[in-house]
């Protein structure tokens, strides 16, 4: 059991240090790793599309998965001819789903200022703050799509560092370990 562990602790190192020099690929080149998945997924979809189509062809009586198979194809050529776009409509998706989520937020704070246990200031704000994002995502979707780019990068970074740094403590502790382990 405990040559399991030190095998999957080894794994593990070389499996963050992969992430942290991911993360710095996609800090230092933010637009190119959104350019680089918008083509992944436009070929799987591409991929998928095929596939569908030809299952429906070779099988008349299945239900008509033509149509999804054909749009799954366009969508993936446009995604290849276009292919930030995937990321600004996340970006605009993202931004109206926060501009609706907080006009309710303002709302309910607005409902419950005359609750006196309920600091609706605070949710007001929060509620605010949100809008400001929200309409923010909606006018600026690629830098938009660029900063949570950048911020996806930044947190695989930490993860990966707080994972290396949680094997040396347990690297360190092996004999400790190794009594539970018997």
């Amino acid at each position: 059991m405990l040559e399991i562990l030190k095998r999957e602790l080894n794994i593990s190192i070389v499996t963050s240090i992969v992430y942290v020099i991911l993360g710095i690929i996609i800090i230092s080149n933010p637009e190119a790793t959104l350019s680089i998945v918008g083509t992944v997924i436009a070929v799987l979809a591409i991929l998928y599309g095929i596939i569908v189509s030809i299952i429906n062809i070779a099988n008349i009586k299945e239900e008509n998965t033509l149509v999804i198979g054909i749009l799954l194809i366009v969508m993936g050529i446009a995604l290849i001819i276009y292919p930030n776009s995937l990321s600004v409509l996340i970006s605009l998706g993202i931004g109206i789903w926060f501009i609706t989520s907080s006009v309710t937020r303002i709302k309910y704070s607005v409902i419950l200022k005359d609750v006196p246990e309920v600091n609706w200031v605070v949710l007001l704000v929060g509620a605010i703050i949100t809008l400001i994002i929200g309409i923010t995502f909606v006018f600026a979707p690629l830098a938009s799509a660029v900063a949570l780019t950048t911020f996806s990068g930044v947190m695989m970074i930490i993860y990966s560092v707080i994972d290396i740094v949680e094997i040396i403590l347990i690297k360190k502790n092996m004999k400790e370990i190794e009594v539970v382990f018997k």
